[in-house]
This record gives structure tokens, sequence and C-alpha cells, in this order.
């Protein structure tokens, strides 16, 4: 079924990107993309509407968080406002369709953390991990227009892919170490005042921890996790779409600490990943993830 999922997802993606491409030189395509996105945003609010009177208002609030995301980023005046703070073209219709994506997972994802508390147990196998990984990494190719309009090496610089040295190496500890830090006093806060709430995060990810708590295993899960979010989101859609719509995005896709102290440790995280990539490249920052996520899951582990 994830295969599936994640089928779905790599497609929708390469279809959009086309679809993007063809409506920048056709009209026609132009106009029927705009009768999608109205059709699309009124179908939201009238789900949120039937969802409320039905007694759903979990799916009533990802519904019109969705369709407003959406609906925002189609107003031209909106598109000019936030293009005086993000390196966007409010005239692009590739540029418009990629903030819409963007603000509607936003709106989606983070109407189901307001609803988070409900999750079930966090489980994920290398495999599963592993195609995560892949589908991220072709998503952000294809997101800044490989190959149709950069070829391999524009492809690498634009997502601000480097080599290895020691200069990365010790950049990326330095922040990893700085992860650390915003996670254990974000931790130590809920832990103080959100109790409950820490230990259904911690029953939720239980799982996890208890699957790759070998050091091989948990190094894996790092490298995975962070080879393919921080292509995704620090190499191809922060430069676009800024640091703080990227940080959000990525905040909110992390439901199992649902909307707590520790959501906004993942922030944090998220922010301090964002500055990283602008100032020392996307690379130190798969480094940072990868040794963060796994120390993280070996700590979790002995602590136990």
């Amino acid at each position: 079924m994830w295969l599936i999922e994640l089928a779905v997802i790599v497609l929708l993606g390469t279809s959009g990107r086309a679809i993007g491409e063809a409506a920048e030189h056709s009209r026609w395509v132009r106009t029927v993309v705009r009768l999608l996105v109205a059709a699309l945003t009124l179908f939201s609010v009238v789900l949120a509407v039937v969802a409320t009177t039905v007694g759903e208002p979990s799916l009533a609030i990802r519904a019109l968080g969705a369709g407003v995301g959406v609906g925002l980023a189609w107003l031209g005046g909106y598109r000019r406002v936030l293009a005086r703070w993000v390196p966007i073209d409010p005239g692009s219709i590739l540029d418009t369709m990629g903030l819409a994506a963007l603000q509607g997972a936003i709106g989606f994802f983070g109407g189901a953390l307001l609803v988070a508390e409900t999750l079930p147990p966090f489980e994920v196998t290398a495999e599963q991990l592993a195609g995560q990984a892949v589908a991220e990494v072709f998503l952000a190719f294809i997101w800044i227009g490989f190959p149709t309009r950069r070829g391999w090496r524009q492809a690498l610089e634009r997502l601000g892919l480097r080599g290895i040295d020691r200069r990365v190496v010790a950049v990326s500890v330095v922040f990893t170490l700085a992860l650390f830090a915003v996670s254990v006093v974000t931790s130590l806060l809920a832990s103080l005042l959100q109790p409950g709430v820490i230990e259904r995060i911690e029953e939720r990810l239980l799982p996890l921890t208890t699957a790759f708590a070998s050091p091989v295993a948990a190094l894996a899960l790092g490298l995975l996790a962070g080879t393919g979010e921080e292509i995704l989101f620090r190499g191809a859609i922060q430069p676009r779409y800024g640091l703080l719509l990227t940080t959000l995005l990525f905040t909110v896709l992390h439901v199992q600490y649902e909307l707590s102290l520790v959501s906004m440790g993942v922030f944090g995280l998220a922010i301090l990943l964002g500055l990283e990539r602008r100032w020392f490249g996307t690379t130190a920052c798969i480094l940072t993830h990868a040794l963060y996520d796994a120390l993280a899951i070996l700590l979790q582990g002995t602590l136990r």
C-alpha cells in the first residue's frame, strides 16, 4: 500500500510540473488549471461544511485549511505582497502552482496537527524509509525543472549539493550540537508543562525507536531521512519559497509530535537547518540531519 501512495505522490508531482510548463505557453491550459483550482477550492469548503455537519471536525479542519491555502495562492495581490519577502515571481504560473501545493499541504497537515493526539503508533520499515527517500529526491529534481530546464550539473548546483570536505563535516557537527540544544530545551519544557503529550509521543514512536535501535540501523535511518528530506525541503523548496514557508511545511508534516512544545522544537530545528542550507549548502544539512536522527534514536533506546 505504501508503495502505491508514494507512486501516486510522485505521479502527481511529475504531472503538476508538466502541466505547469505547458501552462506557461498555452492560454487554454492556464484557463483549465484556474478552473480546476477554483473547483478544488470550492470542493474543500463544501467538504468542510459537510464534515462539520456530520460531526467530523478533524476532516473539516483539514479540508478548510487545504482549501484556504490553495485559494490564497491564486490571488495576485497576495502573491505580490508575498514576493516582497519570498523570491517568487508573482506572475509565474509555475511559481503559483508550487505555492498552491505548498500552502495546501501546510493547511491540510496543519489541521491534522491540531487533532494528532489520536494518531496510532508510528511504525515504519527500512524499505518504507528507502522508498520515501527516493520519492523525495525524485520530487526535488522534478520541482526544480530537471531534466527539461536544467541539466545534471545545474540541478546539483540549484539543490545546493556539493562535495564533502573537512569544513562541511565540522559545520555539520556544530549544527548537530545546536539541534540537540534546541531539542533538549523544548523536550524538558514539554515534560514539565505537557507530560501527557510526551507520554503519547513516546508511545507513538516506540515501534520506530525499537526497530532502529542498533547503531547501523540508526545511522541508516538518519541517512535515509536526512537525504530525502533535506534535498526536497532545504534543497528544492527553500530557495524558491523562502525559509518560513519551508519551515512551516516541515513542521506540520511531523504530525506525530502534535501541536505541542515538541513541535515548536521541530520548528526551531527546521529554522537552524534552513540557515545551514543558506550559509553552507544542502550537503551539510544532510550530514547534520543524519547525525541528529541517528544519535537521537540511539539515545532514546539507551534511556528507555
